[in-house]
Protein backbone atom coordinates (compact mmCIF):
# COMPACT_ATOMS: atom_id res chain seq x y z
CA UNK A 1 0.00 0.00 0.00
CA UNK A 2 2.75 2.42 0.85
CA UNK A 3 4.98 1.70 -1.92
CA UNK A 4 1.74 2.05 -4.12
CA UNK A 5 1.15 6.14 -2.85
CA UNK A 6 5.12 6.32 -2.97
CA UNK A 7 5.10 5.35 -6.57
CA UNK A 8 1.70 7.43 -7.63
CA UNK A 9 3.44 10.46 -6.02
CA UNK A 10 6.83 10.00 -7.93
CA UNK A 11 4.82 9.32 -11.09
CA UNK A 12 3.00 12.72 -10.68
CA UNK A 13 6.19 14.62 -9.78
CA UNK A 14 8.19 13.20 -12.90
CA UNK A 15 4.97 14.43 -15.41
CA UNK A 16 4.86 17.97 -13.69
CA UNK A 17 8.85 18.18 -13.88
CA UNK A 18 8.59 17.16 -17.51
CA UNK A 19 5.59 19.67 -18.38
CA UNK A 20 7.86 22.83 -16.65
CA UNK A 21 11.34 21.09 -18.38
CA UNK A 22 9.38 22.07 -21.89
CA UNK A 23 7.90 25.12 -20.09
CA UNK A 24 11.21 26.80 -19.32
CA UNK A 25 12.27 26.02 -23.16
CA UNK A 26 9.03 26.66 -24.63
CA UNK A 27 7.37 29.89 -22.75
CA UNK A 28 4.24 29.36 -22.41
CA UNK A 29 1.22 32.05 -20.49
CA UNK A 30 -1.25 30.87 -17.84
CA UNK A 31 -2.26 27.38 -18.70
CA UNK A 32 -5.77 26.57 -19.83
CA UNK A 33 -8.52 24.53 -18.95
CA UNK A 34 -8.12 22.41 -21.52
CA UNK A 35 -4.40 22.02 -20.69
CA UNK A 36 -4.87 21.15 -17.43
CA UNK A 37 -7.06 18.14 -18.62
CA UNK A 38 -4.27 17.11 -20.58
CA UNK A 39 -1.60 16.83 -17.97
CA UNK A 40 -3.86 15.18 -15.56
CA UNK A 41 -4.69 12.61 -18.34
CA UNK A 42 -1.16 12.68 -18.54
CA UNK A 43 -0.44 11.48 -15.07
CA UNK A 44 -3.23 9.57 -14.91
CA UNK A 45 -2.04 7.43 -18.00
CA UNK A 46 1.66 7.40 -16.85
CA UNK A 47 0.13 5.57 -13.33
CA UNK A 48 -1.24 3.11 -14.59
CA UNK A 49 0.84 2.29 -16.52
CA UNK A 50 3.76 2.46 -13.53
CA UNK A 51 1.29 0.12 -11.19
CA UNK A 52 -0.15 -2.53 -14.35
CA UNK A 53 3.58 -2.77 -16.61
CA UNK A 54 5.60 -2.48 -13.68
CA UNK A 55 7.39 -5.58 -15.04
CA UNK A 56 7.57 -4.53 -19.04
CA UNK A 57 9.99 -1.73 -18.41
CA UNK A 58 10.48 -0.92 -22.22
CA UNK A 59 6.79 -1.22 -22.81
CA UNK A 60 5.74 1.33 -19.71
CA UNK A 61 8.62 3.76 -21.05
CA UNK A 62 7.87 3.83 -24.38
CA UNK A 63 4.08 4.35 -23.61
CA UNK A 64 4.81 7.09 -21.58
CA UNK A 65 7.09 8.98 -23.96
CA UNK A 66 4.66 8.98 -26.70
CA UNK A 67 2.03 10.40 -24.29
CA UNK A 68 4.02 13.10 -23.12
CA UNK A 69 5.11 14.11 -26.47
CA UNK A 70 1.71 13.93 -27.59
CA UNK A 71 0.55 15.93 -24.77
CA UNK A 72 3.57 18.51 -24.91
CA UNK A 73 3.16 18.94 -28.59
CA UNK A 74 -0.77 20.35 -27.78
CA UNK A 75 0.17 22.17 -24.66
CA UNK A 76 2.59 23.99 -25.98
CA UNK A 77 1.72 24.33 -29.54
CA UNK A 78 4.69 22.96 -30.92
CA UNK A 79 5.97 20.93 -33.65
CA UNK A 80 6.00 16.67 -32.95
CA UNK A 81 9.71 16.67 -33.97
CA UNK A 82 10.68 19.45 -31.70
CA UNK A 83 8.30 17.94 -28.65
CA UNK A 84 10.58 14.74 -29.58
CA UNK A 85 13.74 16.36 -29.21
CA UNK A 86 12.65 18.16 -25.92
CA UNK A 87 11.25 15.44 -24.49
CA UNK A 88 14.34 13.11 -25.22
CA UNK A 89 16.16 15.49 -23.72
CA UNK A 90 14.69 15.52 -20.54
CA UNK A 91 14.42 12.00 -20.53
CA UNK A 92 17.95 11.87 -21.46
CA UNK A 93 19.02 14.11 -18.64
CA UNK A 94 17.19 12.64 -16.28
CA UNK A 95 18.24 8.96 -16.72
CA UNK A 96 22.15 9.97 -16.51
CA UNK A 97 21.21 12.14 -13.46
CA UNK A 98 20.17 9.09 -11.86
CA UNK A 99 23.08 6.58 -13.45
CA UNK A 100 25.39 9.42 -11.61
CA UNK A 101 23.41 9.35 -8.65
CA UNK A 102 23.51 5.84 -8.67
CA UNK A 103 27.28 5.63 -8.32
CA UNK A 104 27.76 8.47 -6.09
CA UNK A 105 25.41 6.76 -3.67
CA UNK A 106 27.21 3.57 -3.69
CA UNK A 107 30.12 5.45 -2.42
CA UNK A 108 28.87 7.53 0.41
CA UNK A 109 26.43 5.62 2.04
CA UNK A 110 26.69 1.79 3.18
CA UNK A 111 24.51 0.32 0.04
CA UNK A 112 23.87 -2.85 2.66
CA UNK A 113 21.87 -1.05 5.03
CA UNK A 114 19.43 -1.07 2.39
CA UNK A 115 19.61 -4.21 1.03
CA UNK A 116 20.04 -2.97 -2.13
CA UNK A 117 19.33 0.61 -3.93
CA UNK A 118 16.67 -1.32 -6.03
CA UNK A 119 14.33 -1.79 -3.84
CA UNK A 120 11.54 0.26 -3.45
CA UNK A 121 13.00 2.38 -0.68
CA UNK A 122 16.52 2.61 -2.33
CA UNK A 123 15.04 3.72 -5.87
CA UNK A 124 12.54 5.93 -3.91
CA UNK A 125 15.23 8.07 -2.22
CA UNK A 126 17.33 7.65 -5.48
CA UNK A 127 14.56 9.01 -7.67
CA UNK A 128 14.24 11.90 -4.70
CA UNK A 129 17.53 13.26 -5.52
CA UNK A 130 17.59 12.93 -9.35
CA UNK A 131 13.98 15.14 -9.48
CA UNK A 132 15.40 17.60 -6.74
CA UNK A 133 18.61 17.42 -9.37
CA UNK A 134 16.17 18.47 -12.35
CA UNK A 135 14.03 20.97 -10.26
CA UNK A 136 17.43 22.74 -10.12
CA UNK A 137 18.32 22.73 -13.40
CA UNK A 138 14.57 23.82 -13.91
CA UNK A 139 15.16 26.27 -11.64
CA UNK A 140 18.13 28.25 -13.52
CA UNK A 141 16.68 27.44 -16.94
CA UNK A 142 13.45 29.71 -15.70
CA UNK A 143 15.18 32.26 -13.93
CA UNK A 144 17.52 32.92 -17.39
CA UNK A 145 14.50 33.33 -19.33
CA UNK A 146 13.93 37.50 -18.33
CA UNK A 147 9.65 37.43 -19.03
CA UNK A 148 9.90 33.91 -16.38
CA UNK A 149 8.25 35.25 -12.86
CA UNK A 150 11.65 34.26 -11.18
CA UNK A 151 12.89 36.88 -12.48
CA UNK A 152 10.52 39.04 -11.02
CA UNK A 153 10.94 37.45 -7.54
CA UNK A 154 12.47 39.73 -5.15
CA UNK A 155 14.37 38.42 -1.58
CA UNK A 156 11.31 37.34 0.04
CA UNK A 157 9.88 35.65 -2.47
CA UNK A 158 12.68 33.61 -3.33
CA UNK A 159 12.90 32.71 0.18
CA UNK A 160 9.25 31.61 0.20
CA UNK A 161 10.25 29.39 -2.97
CA UNK A 162 12.72 27.41 -1.50
CA UNK A 163 11.43 26.66 1.65
CA UNK A 164 10.13 23.22 0.30
CA UNK A 165 13.15 22.17 -1.59
CA UNK A 166 15.46 22.72 1.27
CA UNK A 167 12.85 21.09 3.96
CA UNK A 168 12.96 17.92 1.12
CA UNK A 169 16.73 18.51 0.82
CA UNK A 170 16.85 17.77 4.53
CA UNK A 171 14.58 15.01 4.70
CA UNK A 172 16.31 13.06 1.97
CA UNK A 173 20.23 13.97 3.56
CA UNK A 174 18.54 12.40 7.06
CA UNK A 175 17.37 9.50 4.99
CA UNK A 176 20.75 8.16 3.21
CA UNK A 177 22.64 8.50 6.69
CA UNK A 178 19.62 7.12 8.82
CA UNK A 179 20.64 3.88 10.59
CA UNK A 180 17.73 1.59 9.17
CA UNK A 181 18.52 -0.93 11.39
CA UNK A 182 17.37 1.46 14.30
CA UNK A 183 13.92 2.19 13.13
CA UNK A 184 10.97 0.23 11.82
CA UNK A 185 10.26 0.06 7.87
CA UNK A 186 7.07 1.22 7.92
CA UNK A 187 8.81 4.31 9.66
CA UNK A 188 11.12 4.62 6.96
CA UNK A 189 8.68 4.58 4.47
CA UNK A 190 6.52 7.42 6.04
CA UNK A 191 9.70 9.29 5.63
CA UNK A 192 9.94 9.04 2.60
CA UNK A 193 6.72 9.78 1.65
CA UNK A 194 6.98 12.87 3.63
CA UNK A 195 9.91 13.81 1.66
CA UNK A 196 8.25 13.15 -2.16
CA UNK A 197 5.26 14.95 -0.55
CA UNK A 198 7.26 18.10 0.14
CA UNK A 199 8.86 17.83 -3.39
CA UNK A 200 5.72 17.30 -4.91
CA UNK A 201 4.31 20.89 -3.13
CA UNK A 202 7.52 22.54 -4.24
CA UNK A 203 6.72 21.67 -8.00
CA UNK A 204 2.89 23.12 -7.37
CA UNK A 205 4.44 26.06 -5.63
CA UNK A 206 6.41 25.98 -9.14
CA UNK A 207 3.22 26.05 -10.96
CA UNK A 208 1.15 28.16 -8.49
CA UNK A 209 3.56 32.07 -8.68
CA UNK A 210 3.95 31.39 -12.25
CA UNK A 211 0.22 31.17 -13.00
CA UNK A 212 -0.15 34.29 -9.88
CA UNK A 213 2.71 36.20 -11.45
CA UNK A 214 0.55 35.54 -15.15
CA UNK A 215 -2.87 36.77 -14.20
CA UNK A 216 -0.95 40.40 -12.30
CA UNK A 217 0.87 40.40 -15.26
CA UNK A 218 -2.44 40.05 -17.21
CA UNK A 219 -3.81 42.96 -15.56
CA UNK A 220 -1.13 45.29 -15.82
CA UNK A 221 -1.71 44.73 -19.67
CA UNK A 222 -5.13 45.31 -18.91
CA UNK A 223 -4.37 48.80 -16.91
CA UNK A 224 -1.87 49.91 -19.47
CA UNK A 225 -3.93 49.75 -22.61
CA UNK A 226 -6.38 51.41 -20.62
CA UNK A 227 -3.78 54.37 -19.98
CA UNK A 228 -3.12 54.20 -23.02
CA UNK A 229 -6.22 54.69 -24.51
CA UNK A 230 -6.57 57.10 -21.83
CA UNK A 231 -3.52 59.41 -23.02
CA UNK A 232 -4.61 59.07 -27.01
CA UNK A 233 -8.52 60.17 -25.77
CA UNK A 234 -6.49 63.00 -23.98
CA UNK A 235 -3.83 63.97 -26.73
CA UNK A 236 -7.22 64.23 -29.63
CA UNK A 237 -9.48 65.83 -27.04
CA UNK A 238 -6.80 68.43 -27.11
CA UNK A 239 -6.13 68.14 -30.39
CA UNK A 240 -9.74 68.79 -30.98
CA UNK A 241 -9.86 71.93 -28.92
CA UNK A 242 -6.88 73.24 -30.66
CA UNK A 243 -8.58 73.14 -34.44
CA UNK A 244 -11.59 74.62 -32.93
CA UNK A 245 -10.19 77.29 -30.87
CA UNK A 246 -8.08 78.21 -34.13
CA UNK A 247 -11.57 78.29 -36.30
CA UNK A 248 -12.76 80.56 -33.74
CA UNK A 249 -9.70 82.62 -34.36
CA UNK A 250 -9.58 82.63 -38.20
CA UNK A 251 -13.33 83.68 -37.96
CA UNK A 252 -12.58 86.82 -35.58
CA UNK A 253 -9.67 87.66 -37.86
CA UNK A 254 -11.34 89.91 -40.18
CA UNK A 255 -12.75 91.86 -36.90
CA UNK A 256 -9.29 91.83 -35.70
CA UNK A 257 -8.22 93.91 -39.06
CA UNK A 258 -10.95 95.96 -39.04
CA UNK A 259 -9.85 97.38 -35.77
CA UNK A 260 -6.36 98.13 -36.15
CA UNK A 261 -7.46 99.56 -39.65
CA UNK A 262 -9.84 102.11 -37.82
CA UNK A 263 -7.20 103.01 -35.23
CA UNK A 264 -4.63 103.55 -37.85
CA UNK A 265 -7.85 105.92 -39.71
CA UNK A 266 -7.91 107.95 -36.50
CA UNK A 267 -4.00 107.85 -36.44
CA UNK A 268 -4.22 106.22 -32.65
CA UNK A 269 -0.84 105.09 -32.71
CA UNK A 270 -0.34 104.23 -29.13
CA UNK A 271 -3.64 102.16 -29.18
CA UNK A 272 -2.56 100.41 -32.09
CA UNK A 273 0.56 99.44 -31.03
CA UNK A 274 -0.88 98.04 -27.88
CA UNK A 275 -3.62 96.03 -29.65
CA UNK A 276 -1.33 94.82 -31.79
CA UNK A 277 1.12 93.39 -29.55
CA UNK A 278 -1.97 92.25 -27.30
CA UNK A 279 -2.99 89.82 -30.72
CA UNK A 280 0.70 88.81 -31.11
CA UNK A 281 0.67 87.69 -27.61
CA UNK A 282 -2.37 85.63 -27.79
CA UNK A 283 -1.08 84.18 -30.58
CA UNK A 284 2.29 82.77 -29.43
CA UNK A 285 0.24 81.57 -26.26
CA UNK A 286 -1.67 79.35 -28.58
CA UNK A 287 0.45 78.23 -31.28
CA UNK A 288 2.63 75.27 -31.16
CA UNK A 289 6.26 76.18 -30.94
CA UNK A 290 7.65 72.65 -30.84
CA UNK A 291 8.31 71.14 -34.60
CA UNK A 292 9.69 67.38 -34.61
CA UNK A 293 8.57 66.69 -37.84
CA UNK A 294 6.76 63.75 -36.34
CA UNK A 295 2.70 64.48 -35.97
CA UNK A 296 1.89 62.83 -32.90
CA UNK A 297 5.19 63.99 -30.96
CA UNK A 298 4.35 67.25 -31.69
CA UNK A 299 0.80 66.82 -30.56
CA UNK A 300 2.23 65.26 -26.96
CA UNK A 301 5.12 67.85 -26.55
CA UNK A 302 2.88 70.82 -27.16
CA UNK A 303 0.19 69.72 -25.03
CA UNK A 304 2.52 69.01 -22.30
CA UNK A 305 4.65 71.84 -23.34
CA UNK A 306 1.72 74.09 -22.42
CA UNK A 307 0.51 72.45 -19.26
CA UNK A 308 3.82 73.31 -17.75
CA UNK A 309 3.80 76.49 -18.26
CA UNK A 310 0.37 77.18 -16.73
CA UNK A 311 1.81 75.47 -13.42
CA UNK A 312 5.06 78.19 -13.87
CA UNK A 313 7.23 74.74 -14.36
CA UNK A 314 10.44 75.88 -16.61
CA UNK A 315 10.74 72.97 -19.50
CA UNK A 316 13.31 73.61 -21.83
CA UNK A 317 13.26 71.01 -24.87
CA UNK A 318 15.75 69.33 -27.06
CA UNK A 319 14.80 67.17 -29.84
CA UNK A 320 16.32 65.78 -33.51
CA UNK A 321 14.00 65.26 -36.96
CA UNK A 322 11.88 62.56 -35.38
CA UNK A 323 9.87 62.07 -38.69
CA UNK A 324 11.34 58.42 -39.50
CA UNK A 325 10.88 56.52 -35.82
CA UNK A 326 9.65 52.64 -36.53
CA UNK A 327 8.09 53.01 -32.65
CA UNK A 328 4.01 52.71 -32.47
CA UNK A 329 2.59 56.15 -32.39
CA UNK A 330 0.18 54.45 -29.18
CA UNK A 331 3.36 53.62 -27.28
CA UNK A 332 5.49 56.64 -28.10
CA UNK A 333 2.46 58.21 -26.81
CA UNK A 334 2.63 56.14 -23.67
CA UNK A 335 5.87 56.60 -23.18
CA UNK A 336 6.34 60.64 -23.91
CA UNK A 337 2.76 61.11 -21.73
CA UNK A 338 3.58 58.93 -18.76
CA UNK A 339 6.82 60.28 -18.38
CA UNK A 340 5.92 64.31 -18.55
CA UNK A 341 2.47 63.20 -16.44
CA UNK A 342 4.84 62.44 -13.65
CA UNK A 343 7.48 65.27 -14.41
CA UNK A 344 5.16 67.76 -14.37
CA UNK A 345 3.38 66.04 -11.28
CA UNK A 346 6.58 66.12 -9.22
CA UNK A 347 8.12 69.17 -10.22
CA UNK A 348 4.96 70.97 -9.32
CA UNK A 349 5.02 70.70 -6.03
CA UNK A 350 8.97 72.23 -5.98
CA UNK A 351 9.92 75.31 -5.94
CA UNK A 352 12.84 75.20 -8.36
CA UNK A 353 10.20 74.08 -11.00
CA UNK A 354 12.02 72.13 -13.75
CA UNK A 355 11.71 69.75 -16.30
CA UNK A 356 14.73 69.05 -18.68
CA UNK A 357 13.52 66.45 -21.91
CA UNK A 358 15.81 65.53 -24.84
CA UNK A 359 14.55 63.12 -27.75
CA UNK A 360 17.40 62.43 -29.86
CA UNK A 361 18.57 59.73 -32.64
CA UNK A 362 21.84 57.94 -33.23
CA UNK A 363 23.02 54.67 -34.66
CA UNK A 364 19.12 53.80 -35.22
CA UNK A 365 18.44 53.99 -31.73
CA UNK A 366 16.20 56.60 -30.50
CA UNK A 367 17.08 58.60 -26.96
CA UNK A 368 14.76 59.77 -24.72
CA UNK A 369 16.16 61.31 -21.78
CA UNK A 370 14.05 63.28 -19.33
CA UNK A 371 15.12 64.62 -15.32
CA UNK A 372 12.52 66.95 -13.41
CA UNK A 373 12.98 68.70 -9.97
CA UNK A 374 11.61 66.62 -7.21
CA UNK A 375 10.71 67.20 -3.32
CA UNK A 376 12.61 64.58 -2.36
CA UNK A 377 9.65 61.91 -1.34
CA UNK A 378 9.56 59.07 -4.15
CA UNK A 379 7.41 56.11 -4.74
CA UNK A 380 8.51 52.65 -4.66
CA UNK A 381 10.00 52.18 -8.35
CA UNK A 382 9.19 48.93 -8.83
CA UNK A 383 5.91 48.35 -7.17
CA UNK A 384 2.55 50.17 -8.16
CA UNK A 385 2.12 53.21 -5.71
CA UNK A 386 0.56 56.17 -5.58
CA UNK A 387 -0.11 59.37 -3.15
CA UNK A 388 -3.37 60.38 -4.70
CA UNK A 389 -6.53 59.43 -3.81
CA UNK A 390 -7.87 57.14 -6.54
CA UNK A 391 -4.96 55.20 -6.19
CA UNK A 392 -6.84 52.52 -8.31
CA UNK A 393 -6.31 54.26 -11.52
CA UNK A 394 -3.23 56.13 -10.86
CA UNK A 395 0.37 54.76 -9.94
CA UNK A 396 1.09 52.55 -12.88
CA UNK A 397 3.15 55.35 -14.72
CA UNK A 398 6.26 54.11 -14.46
CA UNK A 399 5.17 50.71 -14.60
CA UNK A 400 3.83 51.45 -18.42
CA UNK A 401 6.83 52.80 -19.18
CA UNK A 402 9.04 49.86 -18.33
CA UNK A 403 5.96 47.52 -20.17
CA UNK A 404 6.26 49.46 -23.70
CA UNK A 405 9.70 50.28 -23.65
CA UNK A 406 10.72 46.16 -22.97
CA UNK A 407 7.95 45.27 -25.41
CA UNK A 408 10.42 47.60 -28.07
CA UNK A 409 13.34 45.63 -26.46
CA UNK A 410 14.50 48.78 -25.51
CA UNK A 411 16.18 49.89 -22.00
CA UNK A 412 15.27 52.02 -19.19
CA UNK A 413 16.99 53.56 -16.53
CA UNK A 414 16.18 55.26 -13.62
CA UNK A 415 18.21 57.52 -11.26
CA UNK A 416 17.00 59.83 -8.40
CA UNK A 417 19.22 61.95 -6.44
CA UNK A 418 19.89 65.51 -4.91
CA UNK A 419 16.13 66.39 -5.68
CA UNK A 420 16.71 65.83 -9.62
CA UNK A 421 14.57 62.45 -10.94
CA UNK A 422 16.03 61.00 -13.96
CA UNK A 423 14.73 58.36 -16.58
CA UNK A 424 17.12 57.62 -19.42
CA UNK A 425 15.48 55.17 -22.35
CA UNK A 426 17.07 53.91 -25.13
CA UNK A 427 14.61 52.43 -28.15
CA UNK A 428 16.63 50.37 -30.95
CA UNK A 429 15.09 51.51 -34.26
CA UNK A 430 15.16 48.68 -36.85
Amino acid sequence: MIDGIITVILVAICALLNILFVKSLFPKGRFSSFDIVLVLFLIIENTIAALLLSNYVIVKALLNLISIIIVTKIVFDISFKRSIIVNLLFFGTFTAMEFVALIIFEYVSDVNSYDNLTNSNGAAVLEIICYLIMLIIITILSAKRKKSFLSRLDMSGWLAFVMYPIVTFTLVALLLYLPTDKISQSVFCILIIFAVSMLFLSIMQFFLIDNIIQRETEIQNKQALIDQAEHIHKMYQSLSEEREMQKSKAHDYLNHLNVMLSLAERDNKKEEIDYIKEQIGNATNSVDIIDTGNVVINAVLNIKYREARKKNIIMPLIADDLSCISISECDIVTILSNILDNAIEAAEQCNNKKIVLKITKQDNKLFIDSSNTYNGNLFPLEKRFTTKSDADNHGYGIANIRQTVSRNNGECIIDAKQGIFRISITIPML
